[in-house]
Order: structure tokens, then sequence, then C-alpha cells
């Protein structure tokens, strides 16, 4: 079961405060039928106005409770529950012109359809192999064709989607992580890697005294996923090229940075394309960005493309 699929599942569950019989498969089938179609009607009849009148919120939140009553709703009041008192209090749906969530995606009519068949079958490419579903080669083909698009080239034999900004990055800091870590470590009996033999042994035996993340106008994840990873909120250094250009890279004082390598201290090089609030990116041109990809194989340090924009990349 993904991430995503157990959230929502958990919020209606606990809506439905009943768990103790389940439906039987028909009339399951004919409440998701009937309740999709409800829900299209809102949608389509929903304001375009980016934020609910403040009574909406206020009537929604009246409605839910603030504790665990002793017997459920059941599955028809939930769904009156769920569409009549909760929906009226979202912001602008995602068709508006005016839709003030975050980047969730899913945006195109296809797109939707697409998700309800992932929730409906309860597909997880994370743990089949491809002979036992299709979802595992679909999703395979979709990032083969993705790189295709991206025009990153050959060799990107692990690649994975992730459930946001704040899994790509923990992932491209923990990829990072165990590479630079890895590169100290190849010549040292013994050793094994941050998987094997946790951070602090493997920073010790290779003679790391400091990790850090270099990055300019970084997304708040990527001080969340420095925490999550062992490196630290304050790892992550922003520097900029200037205080008019904050988004820019100082690709001279990324050099001397990447210099303190002889000082025992390695580094992650996060490049922002597309900051999330500005759409600018850390570089300015394909020769910029080779040039930063030059002097992290110089240094030994780990290049992660933080997409605020359109992917994470690591």
């Amino acid at each position: 079961m993904s991430q995503d699929t157990r959230g929502r599942r958990f919020w209606i569950s606990i809506s439905n405060l009943s768990f103790s019989k389940y439906p039987s498969p028909d009339s399951h089938g004919a409440l998701r039928l009937l309740s999709y179609s409800k829900l299209r009607s809102l949608v389509e009849s929903s304001s375009n106005d980016a934020l609910p009148a403040p009574s909406s919120i206020l009537k929604a939140e009246s409605t839910l409770p603030t504790s665990l009553p002793s017997t459920g709703l059941g599955e028809e009041a939930t769904e009156e529950h769920l569409l009549t008192d909760i929906v009226p209090g979202f912001n602008g749906p995602k068709t508006s012109a005016n839709y003030y969530g975050f980047v969730t995606g899913g945006v195109f009519p296809i797109a939707e359809v697409a998700d309800n068949i992932v929730t409906a079958f309860d597909q997880n490419a994370a743990v089949h192999l491809p002979d036992q579903s299709i979802s595992t080669t679909v999703e395979d083909r979709a990032l083969s064709m993705l790189v295709e698009l991206l025009n990153l080239g050959d060799g990107w034999e692990g690649k994975v989607f992730t459930t946001g900004a704040t899994g790509s990055n923990i992932l491209g800091l923990a990829c990072g992580r165990e590479a630079v870590l890895q590169a100290r470590l190849k010549d040292v009996e013994g050793s094994s890697g941050v998987g094997e033999m946790g951070l602090l042994a493997a920073c010790m035996k290779a003679g790391v005294k400091e990790i850090q993340v270099l990055t300019t106008m970084g997304h708040s994840s990527l001080y969340k996923a420095a925490n999550v990873v062992g490196l630290g909120r304050a790892s992550v250094k922003d520097i900029p090229f200037s205080r008019k250009e904050p988004w820019r890279m100082d690709i001279g004082l990324l050099e001397r940075e990447l210099q303190r390598s002889k000082d025992g201290v390695v580094s992650i090089v996060a490049v922002s394309a597309g900051e999330v609030n500005t759409g600018k990116f850390a570089t300015d041109g394909l020769y910029k960005m080779k040039r930063i990809r030059y002097l992290c194989d110089k240094y030994g340090a780990w290049l992660h493309v933080d997409g605020g924009m359109w992917s994470n990349v690591c």
C-alpha cells in the first residue's frame, strides 16, 4: 500500500468510525460509482475563488468529532459528511486558475482517472517484481521516458518516483551521503559503507569530520531531509552569487568550499532547478551546470539536482 493510499484510507476510516464490519464487494462498487459521480458534480460546479468563505471552514470544523465516538456513522452518512460538510471548506479546485494549494499534480482529467485506478487496485511498484504485476514495468517505462524527455542520457538504471519534495530530497541526500563516504572508504580495510556501519562509524573510519550541503535558496524540504538522514539542518549552507541574485550559485565560492575536502570535509551540492517561489534556476545555462559537474567530480562531491518546479533528480 502506498503512503498516499494509507493516509487517505486512515482518514476515511476515522471519519467512518466503524472498523468491525465491511460491506459486500457489490455495495463497495456501487458506493464508489455514486460517490464519484457526486464528487465530479461538486468539482464542476465549485467556485473559482482561491479561498473558501471563512464560514465554510468554520462549519466544516464544527462537524468534525473531537473524540472517538462509540458508534460509527456508516458509509452513507460518512459520504454525506465528506461531500456536504468537508468539501465546501476546500480551497479553489485544481482546475481553477486561482488554485491556491501546493503543487500536488493530477490537474488533467486523465491523470485523475489514473490516480483513481491506482487507488482502486491498490498497486505498489516498490514491492512487486515484474512477473507479479505490470505496475512495476509501467513505472520503469514511465521513468525511462522521463529521462529521455529531459535528455539526461543513458546510464540511469536506478530511478524511482518518490512521494514528493521531502521524499526526493531524503533520497537524494541519502544517496549523496553514501557516495561521498564510500569514496573515502574504498581503500580502507574492513569498511562497508554507511548503510552497514552507520553514519558516525563511517565518518570516523573515513577520516571525515563534516558533511556539508551546498545550495542556493534551498527548499524547506532540503533542511528536513538533512535532519532525517543525520546530517543536520545546520549542514545546509547557502552560497549565493549576490544579495540581488540569491538564487544563483557562486561558482568561485563553490570551488573554495569543495577544496575543504583536503581537510576532511566532504560535500553534497544541491542545485535548484526552479526555485519553488520564483522559478529561478541556480545556474544560468548549460556551461554553468557543466562547470558545477566538473568541480564535483574533481573534489569528490555528490551533485543533487532539486527540481523545485518540475522534478527531483539525484
